[in-house]
């Protein structure tokens, strides 16, 4: 089988690094050195999660509307990669549509203009794409920065972002007398089968709408879910009101990472209430019950992700659940141009 073929691309801004080069995403076979990059960007930002070969091919295999070899930016030094981006959009529950720009510069090739160059020319394509498509819920560019990473921060404060919305990594950090309360009356837990993921995804798609930006609830999104090497139908803890889903925890344990971070950590996220059964206590024990069940699988300390500002108040009950927040990332966003 011949190898793809090669789309050099002239960034106007690229800085003058000898031997510096940009393509388009070429296949599978650039995952790894993008893998690694990932890996070392997370660990300079002091983010703890594990980026594994696997979890990035299913991202990169199953995108949001625009497909990677159009969307998806390689730079590479003498042939090897030393950082990626790409660009994206998803509509909210909002009616906005949101073009989304990411990327990743290993820490040894920070502040040189990489990032910068990269994110000129995304944004310059979203523009164009959104003067194309004529949302008519309106449109934003937006990215996503941890707090750590300054070099981000102050690009996209340069480019005329501003911060919008802040979010909180949290750690519980033991997995000691965890309460598990009572279910609300009239539900039950069920065990979840593959059958059940299509209307169950479809749930925490409608639970998520009230939310900050909603939920990315497209084919591809669900396809990702699935197809993530750590998912785990036996840690979904799903509460039913006969047939209906009313709510549930997403618990998952991954072994890179707590093997790349010396720890046994699991995830339990997210965690969702459908409207009609919120203000019951379903959200707090189902979260009590998905903290036991990673703590029965070897797991010493649990962790999550949140808005800040979610107007059901996670955060107090993420608190009462004795979670601490560890890190934090802020969304941005810049109106479109005319």
């Amino acid at each position: 089988m011949s190898s793809p073929e090669t789309r050099w691309i002239e960034l106007p801004d690229a800085p003058g690094i000898p031997g510096l080069r940009f393509r388009c995403y070429r296949g599978e076979d650039d995952i790894p050195g993008m893998a690694a990059v990932a890996r070392a960007a997370n660990a300079a930002n002091g983010e703890t999660e594990y980026v594994s070969d696997e979890y990035l091919r299913s991202d990169v295999t199953n995108p949001t509307h625009i497909p990677p070899e159009q969307g998806m930016l390689l730079a590479l030094v003498d042939a090897r990669i030393v950082a990626f981006s790409m660009y994206e959009y998803s509509d909210t529950s909002a009616g906005e549509r949101y073009y989304r720009s990411l990327g990743n510069v290993h820490p040894a090739w920070r502040r040189r203009g990489l990032g910068r160059a990269m994110a000129a020319f995304n944004e310059a394509r979203l523009q164009k794409l959104a003067a194309a498509q004529q949302h008519p819920g309106g449109a934003r560019l937006t990215t996503w920065i941890e707090e750590a990473d300054r070099g981000a921060t102050a690009l996209m404060q340069g480019l005329g972002y501003r911060q919008v919305r802040t979010g909180f990594h949290m750690v519980r950090p033991d997995m000691e007398a965890i309460d598990v309360p009572a279910l609300p009356g009239g539900l039950d837990l069920r065990p979840v089968a593959a059958a059940d993921l299509p209307r169950l995804w479809a749930a925490m798609s409608e639970a998520f709408r009230d939310h900050f930006g909603g939920h990315d609830s497209s084919e591809a999104a669900f396809r990702r879910w699935i197809e993530d090497p750590v998912f785990d139908t036996s840690l979904l803890i799903v509460a039913f009101d006969g047939e209906e889903v009313a709510g549930g925890v997403q618990g998952w344990v991954d072994p890179e990472e707590n093997e790349a971070n010396g720890y046994l950590r699991g995830w339990t996220d997210p965690v969702f209430t459908r409207r009609p059964w919120r203000r019951r206590g379903l959200a707090y024990a189902l979260l009590g019950r998905a903290l036991a069940a990673v703590r029965d699988r070897g797991m010493t300390s649990a962790q999550l992700g949140v808005d800040s500002e979610n107007p059901f108040q996670a955060l107090t009950l993420y608190e009462r659940h004795r979670f601490e927040t560890a890190r934090t990332g802020s969304e941005w966003h810049r109106d479109i141009r005319p």
